[in-house]
């Protein structure tokens, strides 16, 4: 008994983790002597109130063993979360909780853990991580993975591994919209053969395609699929079709590729030098040549019209109309989405070096990286991509607040760059309109940096080769 009085389990029992927890409670247990408790048949005692024997083998050794059965079961309880611990407080001796607990979370055949370990290990990257952390994880899930498949050298038992090997192969790869099958399928006590989930996989397609309608089947008679049962995305800001408001180049001028910029201002031209060859043409002739080049809607002009007045609130709309390319070329947009700091404007960095690799933004179109400079941001250089054929200059946060070991603290009506270690403010502004704004910035001299947080998750980088 008194082996046991200050023995520490090291693993915590919560449910997910019984196999590490039943290997460290096994190892402490030997070590001292008192597996046999768990081990070893019961021995057959009654006891008074009191705790005394009052029946059965009178013996010293056989009076010493009910009392350190209890302090091994004590221990056992102290090594359970309190959740678990008051559905098994009944288990009166350290074997019955032992085994108790085998039976409820100790299926060593579980189908499907093993898929879950497998699965996490395929997905495992390193990416920033240090590699000592990376290697910790790889190393628990496969010491897991062996706790769950023991070695073994039966050919029956290498064959059965090497069939299931096959079958989570096959559920791997699966589609999303099979992940009831799937589970459906690792609850069994066996696990199926390949051929037997592949016939399961071909019923499931045809049931999904048929009642829940997830996503397309192809089909021998498909030339009768009428196109205007195809949903048409319709936008909630200008009402145009083909886009959501999330893309909307009215909301978001920076998503608008540079080509079809181009083209717009082209169609302007023309519209001018027709107009201007014949200034005699009054009346339909005018206003049918000014209709064949551009047409201008409600939706855009209230769009113009509040993009404005978020601009500009004071000024007259053709001054601010004037000036607004120049800004939109000096604006820094901070991205809480972007990865990179992406520039368009070339008196923002310095030190360009010639740098290929390509951006793909929203709608799909891929803008080219030109080189690699240094943006100047709080006193500091840190580097950014030169994309000149890009119509926003963009600034991550992720990156921007990482390099600078800052927060980046926004309020309703001001926002802050502050140092993490000393509580400095390195920057500061408010608020103008529905932006937030730097009144001083060391790249943009007086133009003021946006701050555009909604515009999160709207684009992403391909991988780079420099």
């Amino acid at each position: 008994m008194e082996s046991s009085k200050h023995i520490a389990l090291p693993v915590t029992l919560n449910g997910m983790n019984y196999l590490l927890w039943a290997r460290t409670t096994r190892t402490n247990l030997c070590g001292r002597g008192l597996w046999n408790h768990i081990d070893a048949q019961v021995k057959e005692t009654s006891t008074d109130r009191e705790g005394k024997i009052i029946s059965g083998d009178s013996s010293s050794e056989e009076g010493k063993w009910f009392p350190e059965d209890q302090g091994v079961l004590g221990l056992l309880q102290n090594s359970i979360e309190t959740a678990i611990l008051e559905a098994y407080s009944y288990c009166e001796t350290a074997k019955e909780l032992w085994e108790t607990l085998k039976n409820v979370y100790g299926n060593v055949s579980n189908l499907t853990r093993v898929f879950e370990v497998k699965k996490a290990i395929n997905s495992l990257s390193q990416e920033d991580l240090e590699f000592t952390k990376h290697f910790g994880k790889f190393r628990s899930l496969w010491a897991e993975l062996e706790m769950l498949r023991p070695f073994s050298v039966d050919p029956a038992i290498l064959k059965e591994r090497s069939e299931q090997d096959k079958v989570f192969g096959l559920l791997l790869t699966l589609n999303p919209t099979f992940n009831d099958l799937i589970k459906h399928i690792l609850k069994a006590e066996k696990l199926p053969s390949l051929e037997e989930v592949c016939s399961q996989v071909q019923r499931e397609q045809g049931s999904v395609g048929l009642f829940s309608g997830k996503r397309e089947i192809v089909m021998a008679h498909k030339v009768t699929f009428k196109s205007e049962d195809r949903k048409i995305l319709v936008c909630d800001h200008c009402k145009k079709r083909g886009h959501t408001k999330d893309k909307c180049w009215v909301l978001h001028p920076h998503l608008k590729p540079s080509k079809v910029k181009g083209q717009a201002n082209s169609s302007q031209e023309v519209s001018t030098e027709q107009a201007q060859v014949g200034p005699s043409r009054q009346g339909d002739d005018l206003a049918m040549v000014a209709y064949s080049n551009y047409v201008v809607r409600k939706s855009d002009l209230e769009a113009l019209i509040k993009s404005l007045t978020l601009f500009h609130n004071k000024e007259s709309g053709i001054t601010h109309l004037a000036s607004l390319p120049n800004l939109q070329s000096k604006t820094l947009i901070f991205d809480s989405g972007a990865s990179h700091h992406m520039i368009s404007n070339r008196n923002l960095i310095n030190n360009v070096k010639p740098a290929s690799g390509i951006v793909i933004i929203a709608n799909g179109d891929r803008i080219p990286i030109r080189g690699i400079g240094d943006l100047k941001l709080c006193d500091k250089n840190f580097k950014a991509f030169f994309m000149p054929e890009f119509t926003s200059n963009l600034v991550s946060v992720k990156k921007a607040t990482t390099d600078l070991n800052c927060y980046a603290i926004f309020g309703p009506n001001s926002f802050r760059f502050q140092d993490i270690e000393s509580g400095k403010v390195l920057e500061e502004g408010n608020t103008n309109g529905d932006l937030y704004v730097f009144e001083d910035s060391p790249a943009a001299k007086s133009t003021p940096l946006s701050c555009q947080s909604c515009y999160a998750q709207s684009l992403y980088l391909s991988p780079l080769f420099h």
